[in-house]
């Protein structure tokens, strides 16, 4: 390998000569003699930083992730996304200022905030609910070191030189269909190039040497990657590139220098810039699923993988930026809980399920119980449940118990019912029970 690489240096080094004699030879080359040797520099800048050693004692990162006076907040996404996508997200959104238009944000440049490897590229056809074409979306994967890999999520445009740098669309792969397409590819890249632009993306890191983080279910949230390669067609080293341990994620904020990192933590909070990010650890990326626990998250597949993006299940936990707050995030099918329970609530036309988010304060005892504390078989009740943070409330409550697996081992089972028949605990007959409307939940 270092053999290798040396005779690739030394080929570089004769060939930049060689352009550079034809630049004196023929005047006129200069300028493709530049962009020959910039595009040459791109590929052989030494070993790949996927097999280069992390800095001890340095930063991972060195560099802002979009410019600073662009950037209104940057939401701790936590353990809870929105309707529909994958879960858990425990990441952060870039937020951007308004725009020129009222409920516009400004598009911002989405920088490279080190030097790193692009290894990987998506690209996404969004769809509304008619199958219509919405526009693209880009995921750019990026690795700085052996131990570090990031990647932006939900750019509108990708800069065009990277784009043409990789070989253009006809280079990219069909992951499933051509609304999904990816290559693998190495392109270097500095701190502060430009990615591309959007009006507010996705910061995902994954530190590869920090210790898994102790979920129920571990597995749920690592990708089989050949597996995955032989139902979609694509190649081994593609899906690879582009599967997530979602296990060793961590807030990208605290992989930068000390400085720039207490600037941009200072922006922590909801994505209006209303609310601070409270308590301790405010960016809050660690996954919430407890072992032994109801907090975490549920699918309604007990073999479900959690790699897909239709995702039918719940996620329970504190709010990122209150954790006060409770969240009942629903991501699928909780069929007791019918839209004639809530006034404004979404409703499929299919079904007739409320798609939605939960809020609700913290409790104590049996009501309202903070969904770390729900670990046995007693029955849980919660009210005032309101959608969103700031929609009508709930004319019901929540029923929810969890049930230990036959050992420690297993991760056990949760249930969960809608009652639309009270609108306080206190009203409910004891012993509390379900009726037989009530959905299960596995890890």
């Amino acid at each position: 390998m270092r053999h290798s690489g040396y005779a690739t240096r030394l080929a570089a080094v004769f060939f930049t000569a060689a352009l550079l004699v034809s630049a004196i030879i023929w005047p006129k080359a200069g300028s493709r003699f530049a962009e020959g040797a910039a595009d040459l520099a791109s590929k052989t800048d030494g070993a790949p930083m996927a097999t280069r050693v992390c800095a001890i004692g340095e930063p991972a990162l060195s560099g802002a992730f979009a410019p600073l006076d662009d950037v209104l907040s940057v939401s701790p996404l936590g353990g809870v996304t929105a309707p529909g996508e994958s879960l858990p997200a425990p990441y952060i959104r870039v937020n951007t200022r308004s725009g020129d238009q009222t409920f516009k944000r400004r598009q911002t440049n989405a920088l490279a905030p080190a030097k790193a490897d692009i290894v990987a590229i998506e690209r996404h056809v969004e769809r509304d609910e008619y199958g219509r074409a919405q526009g693209l979306s880009w995921t750019v994967h990026m690795r700085s070191c052996e131990n570090i890999s990031f990647y932006y999520d939900g750019i509108d445009e990708i800069d065009p030189s990277l784009l043409d740098r990789a070989g253009g669309l006809r280079a990219f792969s069909e992951i499933g269909s051509p609304d999904h397409m990816a290559l693998k590819t190495q392109l270097r890249v500095r701190t502060g190039d430009i990615i591309g632009a959007a009006n507010g993306f996705d910061v995902g890191l994954h530190d590869l040497a920090a210790s898994p983080a102790p979920l129920a279910r571990p597995e749920r949230y690592r990708s089989n990657t050949f597996a995955r390669a032989e139902v979609f067609g694509a190649s081994q080293e593609l899906i690879a590139a582009i599967s997530l341990d979602t296990t060793k994620a961590k807030c990208a904020l605290d992989y930068l220098p000390a400085g720039l990192r207490d600037v941009w933590a200072a922006k922590l909070g909801d994505a209006w810039g209303i609310k601070r990010a409270k308590g301790e650890n405010a960016c809050r990326t660690a996954l919430v699923d407890t072992p032994g626990a109801a907090q975490g998250a549920w699918f309604t597949d007990a073999a479900h993988n959690a790699s897909t993006t239709k995702v039918s299940a719940i996620a329970l936990s504190p709010d990122a930026i209150d954790p006060e707050r409770l969240i009942f995030a629903l991501h699928g099918r909780l069929p007791s809980l019918t839209p004639d329970m809530v006034a404004t609530a979404r409703n499929t036309s299919e079904d007739n399920v409320v798609q939605d988010f939960l809020s609700f304060e913290k409790g104590e005892g049996r009501i309202n119980t903070p969904f770390a504390q729900v670990n046995d078989y007693k029955m849980h009740c919660y009210q005032r449940l309101r959608v969103n943070f700031i929609g009508p409330l709930i004319n019901g409550v929540i029923l929810l118990q969890r049930q230990s697996g036959p050992d420690e081992s297993a991760a056990g089972l949760l249930k969960v019912e809608a009652r639309g028949d009270v609108v306080s605990c206190i009203d409910l007959k004891e012993p509390w029970a379900f009726t037989g409307d009530e959905t299960t939940f596995y890890r």
